[in-house]
């Protein structure tokens, strides 16, 4: 298979999520620890922090550089492995794509919820106006009859 080189962006999931995800197998992954590079000068360009992982029967490719301390950065490849993995064999149906629905539900119900709010208040608002302009109205008119 060839080689698939992903840009990484992460989904964030809760911890409790990445328990449910299958393990990776020792024997099928190829990890590189690989001098870091981009902003932080000679500090970063210099050490070995930055982690590549390779899923061989995929090809999938994970790099991460994300803290400063290799063995973070190994856990952290490890997990967008895991989650590469899930997407690759799952697609729809892996639990990534399941929580970015769940999000993106949560949002879109919020937001009916917001705009609901928002209509009763405006409602009462109109209202509110409209009875004190009438009482308005009322002591103006008790006015020029006096």
């Amino acid at each position: 298979p060839s080689i698939i080189n992903i840009r990484f962006i992460s989904t964030a999931l809760p911890d409790s999520w990445y328990k449910r995800l299958p393990p990776i197998d020792e024997k099928d992954i190829e990890e590189k620890a690989i001098k870091g590079s981009g902003p932080g000068g000679q500090a970063i360009n210099k050490t070995q922090n930055c982690c590549q992982i390779k899923h061989i029967p995929t090809g999938i490719v994970v790099t991460c550089q994300q803290t400063r301390f290799l063995e973070k950065n190994r856990f952290l490849a490890r997990r967008q492995l895991q989650e590469r993995l899930d997407i690759y064999y799952n697609g729809d149906q892996s639990l990534v794509a399941q929580y970015k629905r769940e999000k993106s539900e949560r949002k879109e119900i919020k937001r009916i919820e917001t705009k609901k709010t928002l209509e009763k208040k405006r409602a009462f608002k109109s209202e509110q106006d409209i009875y004190s302009n009438s009482n308005i109205n009322d002591k103006l008119l008790d006015k020029t009859i006096e």
